[in-house]
Order: C-alpha cells, then sequence, then structure tokens
C-alpha cells in the first residue's frame, strides 16, 4: 500500500517499509520545474547522460523535481563571470494548493511525471494508493473537482486503485485525537478532534467526530501568501524572504529592528488568526451543539517555522471562539502526517479487499517511521 500528498510545495509518499512490518517510510520530492532554455545545445542528450529528471511537452523540456535546484546551483557557480543561462526561474504546477490552470495542460504534465517518479509502478495489480486534496476554499471561487478528477485518473492510468480523502482528515487518521465519551467503553471517543494543515498554499481544516468529518474546507491565504505580502514590506524580492524564513526566522525570537522579522511575524499572526475565523464562522452553522473540549492538531510545513506553535496558542488565547478547546499539539511530524493518515486509510481499505477482520489488521499507526528524503531540511 502507498500514500500520496501533492502539495503546492512537495509531494510526499508514504509506503509501508518491507524491512519492517511495523513501519512506514516516506519519501519527499519538491514540486518544481524549470524550463530549458534555447541557449543549451542538444537538451535531450544533457538530461539523459546527467540522469536529470525531465519531461518533453510540445516539443519543449522541463527539469522537474529537485534536479532543478541542482542545475541552478550549478548556473550559480558560473553566474558571476557572466557565463550563458540554460535554465529558466523556479516555477511550481500548483498554485494554491490546487493544480495551476494558468499553464494549461503543462501543469498537469509536471505533476504527473513529478508523482510518476516518487511512486513508482504497483508492487502487484490494483494496489492502493490514497492520495488526498483539499476542501473546498472558503475565500475563492476555486472548485477541487477539476483537481482531484485529474488526479484519480491518472493514479489508475498507473495501475494503482485510488483511493481520495481530504487532506485535513488525514491528519486525525494519522494523529488520532480524542474526545470524553462516557458512552465508549474506555470513556474517550477516537479520531475526534479539530486538524489544521498549514502549507504553502492552502490552510486545510477538518472537524471530526468518530472519523466522521463534520467540517472540512481549505482556505487560501497560508505560507506563500505570508512570503509575498512579507516581502512587499520589507521592499525585497519572495524568493529571498523565502530563504530567510526558512534560515533564520524564530517566531519566538523576533527582532523588530529587522524589517524582515516583524514583517513575517505579523504575517504569521494574521494567517493563524484568519484560520480560526472561517473556522468558528463554519462550527456555529452546525445543525448539532458540540460541547465537547477538543484537542486541536497541527501540521504542514508552513508550521514548521521554530515557534510557530507559540504563535498559534497565542493567537487561540486572545480569541473568543464558539467551541472549547482542551489542548493543541503539533503533529508528530509536521510534513509527513497528511501521507501517513492517508497510509492508514489505504491499509484498511487493502485489508477490506481481503477480507481481513479487524482484530488482524497492522496497527493503524506504525511506530517507525523512516524517512527518504530528496532535500534537505
Amino acid at each position: 500500500m502507498k500514500s500520496l500528498d501533492p502539495g503546492t510545495m512537495n509531494v510526499v509518499k508514504g509506503e509501508i517499509d518491507e524491512l519492517d512490518d511495523n513501519g512506514v517510510s516516506f519519501e519527499i520530492e519538491r514540486n518544481v520545474f524549470a524550463e530549458v532554455r534555447e541557449t543549451l545545445d542538444d537538451p535531450e542528450e544533457v538530461l539523459k547522460n546527467n540522469n536529470y529528471s525531465y519531461i518533453k511537452y510540445k516539443d519543449q523540456f522541463y527539469v522537474v523535481g529537485e534536479d532543478v535546484f541542482k542545475v541552478h546551483e550549478i548556473e550559480s557557480l558560473f553566474k558571476k563571470s557572466g557565463a550563458t543561462s540554460y535554465f529558466s526561474e523556479v516555477r511550481r504546477p500548483m498554485k494554491d494548493g490546487l493544480i495551476n490552470t494558468a499553464e494549461d495542460k503543462m501543469s498537469i504534465a509536471i505533476i504527473q511525471a513529478i508523482i510518476k517518479k516518487l511512486v513508482g509502478p504497483p508492487k502487484f495489480p490494483g494496489e492502493v494508493l490514497c492520495f488526498c486534496v483539499p476542501g473546498d476554499p472558503v475565500n475563492s471561487n476555486d472548485n477541487v473537482l477539476f483537481h482531484k478528477t485529474i488526479l484519480t485518473s491518472f493514479v489508475k492510468s498507473l495501475g494503482y486503485t485510488p483511493e481520495c480523502i481530504n487532506e485535513a482528515v488525514a491528519i486525525i487518521y494519522s494523529e488520532c485525537p480524542t474526545i470524553e465519551d462516557k458512552s465508549e467503553p474506555d470513556g474517550v471517543a477516537k479520531f475526534s478532534g479539530i486538524s489544521m494543515s498549514f502549507g504553502s498554499g492552502m490552510i486545510n481544516c477538518a472537524l471530526c467526530y468518530k472519523q466522521l468529518p463534520l467540517l472540512t474546507f481549505s482556505v487560501q491565504n497560508s505560507g506563500d501568501w505570508v512570503d509575498i505580502e512579507s516581502a512587499k514590506i520589507a521592499g525585497c524580492d519572495v524568493a529571498s524572504i523565502t530563504k530567510f524564513k526558512e534560515k533564520k526566522l524564530d517566531l519566538d525570537n523576533i527582532d523588530n529592528s529587522d524589517i524582515r522579522q516583524s514583517a513575517l511575524e505579523i504575517y504569521y499572526d494574521a494567517m493563524i488568526e484568519n484560520a480560526l475565523k472561517h473556522f468558528a464562522a463554519k462550527f456555529e452553522k452546525l445543525d448539532q451543539k458540540l460541547d465537547f473540549p477538543f484537542e486541536i492538531c497541527v501540521a504542514g510545513g508552513t508550521a514548521l517555522a521554530p515557534g510557530f506553535m507559540g504563535k498559534f496558542k497565542q493567537v487561540l488565547n486572545r480569541m473568543d471562539l464558539p467551541f472549547h478547546v482542551k489542548g493543541v499539539r503539533a503533529s508528530k511530524n509536521l510534513l509527513y502526517s497528511v501521507a501517513n493518515g492517508c497510509l492508514i486509510r489505504a491499509i484498511s481499505l487493502e485489508n477490506k479487499t481481503k477480507n481481513i477482520p479487524p482484530k488482524a489488521e497492522k496497527k493503524q499507526t506504525p511506530p517507525s517511521q523512516k524517512v527518504k528524503l530528496n532535500k534537505d531540511e
């Protein structure tokens, strides 16, 4: 069984570890591409001979995934000497959590190439591959249906049995928050709580009760939005503010004399508050009144910033919300929680097709997680 988390910045694969019956492994690939310029003679030969990941689309070659950063790193060594540039700037096939339709069919070809490289062929015909999609965004007219349909069709074309679940619901599967429930034998209802996935393009939110999704939606002002708005205030380009954020930002120790740090703190604060406000508005519209104190599970690459959880709790504590919170915790692994939740769902579906009784199923949350990275963290 395999899982896939196709995010705006990274694509993550989860897979049962063949060397460890109780573990899973994860692999991550950058969701980016760069066009090969006409200045490069015989581009296909160069790309093949150097084992770069690439695709050809409409007679144009594109380097994809982590290899984009490798070719740009090589170019940077010679830029000062005025050497010719052979590759375009780094671009993404997804925008705001969804396939970038502004790039026409090219984005579909790029994301398919990245996914194919990452998941490979199925180990057996019809192997289950569970992937996630975001909830419909509350602050845009974008629709998830096109995105979901394209991914489902492609996963199926690779020979897998596709299974699709909501991104934030996958976190509930992975982290298994609980609420007190006297009607349950052990006094708690499992897979019941709130999840928020802070990605580059979106914040995905869910409220589940005993695995049943009561609320699912997304907000399209997340990590990329923080970078764009902060860059405007700091008077620098977005790439430099993103690099600064990833390498030097500590939300627990902001130096207000540095305009970059001040801007990033302000927009992190606004991003979290905006997500909680939308969640509160959705919660108030529920038909059934829920008085349980809920645990909030946080995941996503944007939450990797040091001090993020402290900032989240700070914003949470100052807000008047229509629900009770018993605690907030970060997922065991912020980058792989969604892929892990999708894998748990894939295991469950595979066992059902084989008619394996629940007691004989593999543990739903494997205790060991081995990670294979295609990038430095």
